[in-house]
């Protein structure tokens, strides 16, 4: 702080005190005699502090009545520009989604800064702070570890304090439940994928699950919650539990392979996976070791990405709906940089039935 101009002093502080509640929409902000008093600087100082509070969209100067607290939409000139972080970008069902926020950022003349976190929270970081030191005028961004505490709280509250429309996508941070989000009813979609293994006769199902991220959470939970609400119990050696850092390794550690033998004694009869990818994965060593699919052992993913239809036997998945996902986050950011409230919604899956999910006899 001491390294800042004074006037950027006086402005992080009432930003901070604004974001906190001190002072409500509405109320009057602090006369500019109070404010050189409180903070011993210049009346130019407080008036180039209240100029970036106006600019922020946080207070209204009227004359000859004194500033007021309002949170309204950020002054902006020029084309808007929408920051979009995810943790991929190339890989898998992310160009879909993006290209559905492109869409609609395109056809309101918006231009869309792109970045990818790799699930890093200290690449997040960097990202964030480049943000914030530049002119964006809303983010929209799928955090890193869901299912953690957020590593970068501060530099979301900052965000917050400056007024710059957020939005999250596919998942939050627990502390940041308040945030608006766009997120896939994960839960449900796990309790959607037991129902359907359960239906279709097998008894002696496993599961394989991402767990440091919120949707690979919630879908174990719901996946075992309907499990157990039809009398059928998962032991903790059916389920095999991963983390980002184990993501491209996976099934060659020790873990890993430990669990691929245990499934070839055939002491599981159906695989629920975290998403298509390791659905695909596992299917495909199960394979190479002789093992015959779908006959052997029944498999369902989530996302239905391009691929699911193209391995043999072809994947039942959850269909995500991608480009129509992309498409309401860009929608709903630019409805908030408009100065409108945005409620979070929690979109459905689609099941796609293949041939990996037969029927089989019950016992």
């Amino acid at each position: 702080m001491a390294e800042q101009p004074k006037y950027l002093q006086v402005a992080d502080t009432l930003r901070k005190e604004i974001a906190e509640g001190k002072f409500r929409d509405g109320q009057t902000l602090m006369t500019e005699e109070e404010l050189r008093f409180r903070f011993n600087v210049s009346r130019q100082t407080v008036r180039q502090a209240i100029a970036l509070l106006e600019d922020d969209g946080l207070v209204d100067r009227r004359r000859g009545s004194g500033t007021y607290v309002r949170h309204g939409p950020r002054k902006r000139q020029g084309t808007v520009h929408v920051g979009v972080v995810t943790t991929y970008i190339t890989d898998y069902i992310f160009p879909s989604i993006v290209q559905g926020m492109e869409s609609v950022l395109n056809a309101n003349g918006a231009v869309m800064n792109l970045s990818a976190t790799y699930n890093d929270s200290r690449t997040e970081r960097n990202i964030l702070e480049r943000m914030l030191d530049g002119q964006v005028d809303g983010l929209i961004v799928e955090g890193t570890r869901t299912a953690m505490a957020a590593e970068n709280y501060d530099l979301y509250r900052r965000l917050e304090e400056r007024n710059i429309p957020l939005l999250f996508m596919n998942g939050y941070n627990p502390e940041l439940s308040q945030i608006p989000h766009v997120v896939m009813d994960d839960y449900g979609g796990g309790r959607i994928a037991a129902q359907e293994v359960l239906s279709r006769g097998y008894r002696n199902p496993g599961g394989m699950f991402k767990t440091d991220d919120r949707q690979g959470k919630e879908r174990l939970k719901g996946f075992l919650d309907e499990m157990n609400s039809q009398g059928i119990r998962v032991p903790d050696d059916r389920l095999l539990l991963f983390g980002t850092e184990e993501r491209m390794t996976l099934l060659k550690t020790t873990k890993g392979q430990a669990f691929v033998k245990k499934l070839l004694k055939g002491n599981v009869d159906c695989m629920t996976c975290y998403n298509d990818v390791f659905a695909i994965s596992l299917m495909a060593i199960l394979q190479k070791e002789g093992m015959k699919l779908p006959e052997d052992m029944g498999f369902i993913g989530f996302d239905n990405a391009t691929f699911a239809e193209m391995v043999e036997p072809k994947l039942t998945t959850l269909g995500h709906p991608k480009e129509a996902f992309g498409a309401l986050c860009a929608e709903k950011l630019l409805r908030m940089i408009a100065g409108e409230r945005e409620k979070s919604v929690s979109m459905n899956w689609t099941l796609i039935e293949r041939e990996s999910l037969p029927r089989v006899e019950k016992l």
